[in-house]
């Protein structure tokens, strides 16, 4: 009888043990800004197989990429042109995303997001990170200046591309 009380409660335990980990499989980066004359995105997506393990110390959690600058799709030919030489994709034709320590409190989840581009590395603390039924989501706010780039200006300076950006990241979840 103990025996099967003691099989029976390890059953229980390991069943019942909250899910620690999230299959993911896409991911998707965007980049949010503004000019003086509206707004614009450049995004890339990328089907992906990976394991994301939250509030393990244990396991090593980070999802990684390497992204060449030409794949961002901004909308039209001008604006992926634009987008390419304002991160001098000649001289740095990648961008590194790393989002790493990943806990889960509560409804949210939190990691730290480090970004390689334009020969400069920045790390950001603590993003918060929402979640819905399959993805996880959140935002970034930075300035072309952390990354001593310089907001591009057309037209002798009437567009002007504001120097506030917003990053968001997706990951598809399963």
């Amino acid at each position: 009888m103990r025996v099967f009380s003691i099989t029976i409660t390890m059953a229980v335990m390991l069943f019942s043990t909250p899910k620690e980990y999230l299959l993911v499989s896409s991911k998707q980066f965007t980049v949010h800004g503004t000019t003086s004359i509206g707004g614009f995105e450049c995004t890339y997506d990328l089907k992906t197989k990976d394991t994301l393990f939250f509030n393990n110390k244990h396991k090593i959690s980070r999802v990684t990429h390497s992204i060449p600058v030409k794949e961002f799709g901004c909308g039209n030919f001008i604006l992926n042109s634009d987008f390419r030489k304002t991160l001098k994709a000649k001289e740095y034709p990648k961008i590194n995303i790393e989002l790493s320590n990943f806990k889960k409190i509560n409804e949210y989840f939190y990691c730290d997001l480090g970004l390689f581009l334009v020969g400069k590395q920045k790390i950001y603390k603590n993003l918060k990170l929402k979640s819905s039924k399959n993805n996880i989501y959140g935002d970034v706010l930075l300035n072309f200046s952390d990354f001593e780039l310089k907001s591009p200006k057309k037209i002798g300076g009437m567009v002007k591309v504001d120097e506030l950006i917003r990053i968001s990241v997706s990951l598809e979840t399963h």
